[in-house]
């Protein structure tokens, strides 16, 4: 997340705000400079008024030079209040995180507190407290669809938990390491999604035009065509430039293959990593004439043009790129993943994401060796890229066997009754 910035100089008056952290009490925010820090006072209710009011006081002090603290001192162990423990939390550890990895871990202490209600930390990490919110969890308990959860969903929440009170323990703010209670989860595939097919992925290029509408539908389908040959995830190629510092930008190297350099801000690990230029996504680029391979490679048409109206921002930002791909994988009525009647959970439409899975089992599926699909999904092991993205096809690998073993490439027709009670 980026960092506050304070103000101008330190004998300029501090500006003082009103923020509305989700689920927890207002709080009154200012930068200090003297301390260069922002200051986070909490209101101790939800209400405007009380909030206002503590505002108010707050500009008084720092116009006549008082020192502004809190009435409510932070008490620092198993005692401390939750809200403050949050707080802490928050602004020590999870703001150093990505975006999207710190909003998912508060959205799942926000669900614990509803479920809870703890008063302190302490009585957050008792062992029965997290027995509790897991069976709770597993009952769905603030599910969205008031189903119960699947375990391997009821996993990951509780990761998150224990992983804050954990952090709180090395903090030396709980005696004991919080207790994980033990959740059995059936051993099922990884992938959320599958890799789709070819015809799959006609499919969709099939029905962009009625998802986007014609004058957009182009540029889309540019989109759909590098997810499928790049093995990039949509914010990767979203962030792909001909010269833009910063971006991932495709080299070119006089008697070297072409690869692509990724800088670490792009990059889950915060590695800065060069991979190879797959060569299908390299003739996918090189469609662009060279005069005009300036700034972003891809430029989805935003899909107001196709009522008329003028696009509300400069560039479509990724993550709502993604859902209107997972549309478009809806319409083309392409489905990776079956609805779960016992979670509530409806079926899963192709996905950007699903395409980047299709791009790793067609390498798998081509002989490319582990290690080399390995470094081009970058994973840091053969199992991760297995497991989520090339899980290899049974039907292809009982084609080999029987070929390596028999010289036979023809499946056999149906068995007979005879045959199997035979074991023929």
């Amino acid at each position: 997340m980026a960092k506050k910035k304070g103000p101008e100089s330190p004998d300029e008056q501090p500006k003082v705000r009103i923020a509305a952290p989700k689920n927890r009490p207002l709080q009154i925010r200012y930068f200090c400079h003297r301390e260069n820090r922002e200051i986070r006072i909490s209101v101790g209710s939800r209400n405007m008024e009380d909030a206002e009011r503590l505002k108010k006081e707050i500009e008084a002090k720092l116009l006549l030079g008082i020192e502004v603290r809190s009435d409510k001192k932070i008490v620092l162990g198993p005692e401390m209040e939750w809200d403050q423990f949050r707080e802490q939390y928050t602004t020590q550890h999870l703001n150093s995180l990505r975006d999207k990895t710190a909003e998912d871990a508060e959205s799942r202490l926000d669900i614990a507190t509803r479920i809870i209600k703890p008063k302190t930390l302490g009585a957050m990490a008792e062992p029965s407290s997290l027995q509790r919110l897991q069976s709770r969890l597993l009952a769905g308990e603030q599910s969205m669809r008031g189903k119960p959860r699947s375990s391997h969903t009821v996993r990951g929440y509780m990761k998150s938990i224990v992983s804050a009170l954990n952090w709180a323990y090395y903090q030396d703010w709980l005696t004991n390491a919080p207790k994980t209670p033990r959740i059995k989860v059936s051993k099922r595939k990884a992938m959320k999604g599958r890799p789709i097919t070819e015809a799959e992925f006609k499919a969709m290029l099939a029905v962009t035009s009625a998802v986007v509408g014609d004058e957009a539908a182009e540029s889309w389908k540019l989109l759909l065509h590098g997810l499928w040959e790049s093995a990039l995830r949509i914010e990767e190629l979203m962030n792909v430039s001909w010269d833009r510092e910063g971006a991932i930008i495709p080299q070119w190297t006089k008697g070297e293959f072409p690869i692509l350099r990724i800088p670490a801000a792009m990059q889950k690990n915060d590695t800065d990593e060069d991979i190879p230029l797959l060569p299908g996504f390299e003739k996918l680029m090189l469609k662009t004439p060279a005069d005009q391979r300036s700034g972003w490679v891809f430029e989805p048409v935003s899909l107001q043009v196709q009522y008329g109206g003028k696009p509300n921002y400069p560039r479509l930002e990724s993550g709502w790129v993604g859902k209107v791909i997972s549309k478009i994988g809806k319409k083309a009525n392409i489905v990776v993943a079956p609805e779960d009647k016992k979670t509530g959970l409806p079926a899963k439409f192709a996905s950007a994401h699903d395409l980047r899975r299709s791009c790793g089992q067609r390498l798998r599926n081509a002989g490319v060796p582990p290690l080399v699909i390995c470094r081009i999904m970058r994973h840091s092991s053969w199992e991760t890229t297995r497991r989520h993205y090339a899980p290899g096809d049974i039907q292809r690998e009982a084609e080999i066997l029987k070929r390596t073993l028999l010289g036979d490439e023809t499946p056999n027709p149906d068995p007979t009754d005879e045959e199997v009670d035979s074991g023929s």
